[in-house]
């Protein structure tokens, strides 16, 4: 029996692997991109919450492909982190590219015209991805995980979005953007007993992922555990020294309310020089050493 157990979790893990391997297939080819390979990459950095890298892979494609309406919407789908921490995003671009989109889906058909959909009008989102995801004959996690996002924005449904974000996480349980937007939701939520089991399952995973570190520290902040959540950011700065300029920010500000107002003058000098446009920085720079 337990020679047969553990060929049926071989079977099925393979049926797995075999799986993902053919829906992302089935994407590129429905993508009609002529560099699927860096296009693979891009996914690649994006379910890994590498948005920097991402950016600058999908720029390159779009730089080669800047009619493809497909790498448009992946360019929108990155560029909505902005505030997230992508440094190389320049400023408006969401915005620029929601225009450009328009001119170069206008009076084509099928994909085409339901992406157009989708950037021209904020309330048809919802029903656009799910037309889209009904043209695909597998289940594509990027498609999918933006459904589940459009659902929690319009309805608040964090259920509804839990239950399907577990069946993405059964699906691709390597995918370190699920198990973020899974703490996500949970912290919005304030379902602690839930956050504390996840978070654990996503530290096991992925210890040095600075985006599952910084989730849990801005839940142990939520529940006023200051110093819990310092640890976290320093953890997370240990992995990544330049990591991005909101957790920066963020660290600084934590310093302040704990009276380390050495340790957060020299965060703020480093990420004032790292990136100079972020003028809350040099706002909380000039605070600190003046004692404000």
């Amino acid at each position: 029996m337990q020679r047969i157990g553990i060929i049926l979790w071989w079977f099925i893990s393979i049926s797995l692997v075999f799986s993902q391997m053919v829906e992302e297939k089935e994407w590129e080819n429905l993508l009609n991109l002529a560099g699927k390979s860096e296009y693979t990459r891009f996914l690649q950095a994006y379910q890994n919450m590498d948005f920097v890298l991402a950016e600058k892979t999908i720029a390159r494609i779009f730089a080669k492909q800047s009619s493809n309406i497909v790498v448009i919407f992946s360019y929108l789908f990155i560029s909505q982190y902005e505030g997230f921490g992508i440094e190389a995003l320049e400023y408006g671009l969401y915005n620029n590219l929601l225009l450009y989109s328009k001119s170069v889906a206008q009076g084509k058909d099928g994909l085409a015209n339901d992406l157009l959909r989708y950037v021209d009008n904020p309330r048809e989102r919802l029903a656009t991805l799910i037309e889209i995801e009904s043209q695909l004959k597998y289940v594509n996690w990027l498609v999918r995980l933006e459904i589940i996002k459009e659902h929690v924005n319009r309805n608040k449904d964090y259920n509804a979005a839990m239950d399907k974000l577990s069946d993405l996480l059964t699906r691709y349980p390597n995918y370190p953007i699920l198990h973020y937007y899974r703490l996500f939701f949970t912290l919005k939520q304030k379902d602690w007993t839930s956050f504390d089991s996840y978070a654990s399952s996503a530290l096991k995973l992925f210890p040095r992922h600075p985006e599952i570190l910084r989730i849990c520290a801005q839940a142990a902040l939520e529940r006023k555990k200051l110093q819990e959540a310092i640890a976290f950011y320093e953890r997370g700065f240990q992995i990544n020294s330049s990591w991005h300029a909101d957790a920066f920010v963020e660290l600084i500000k934590l310093y302040r309310e704990n009276k380390q107002n050495k340790k957060a003058l020299e965060m703020a000098q480093k990420g004032k020089s790292l990136y100079p446009w972020k003028k809350e920085l040099g706002i909380l720079e000039q605070q600190t050493r003046f004692g404000l």
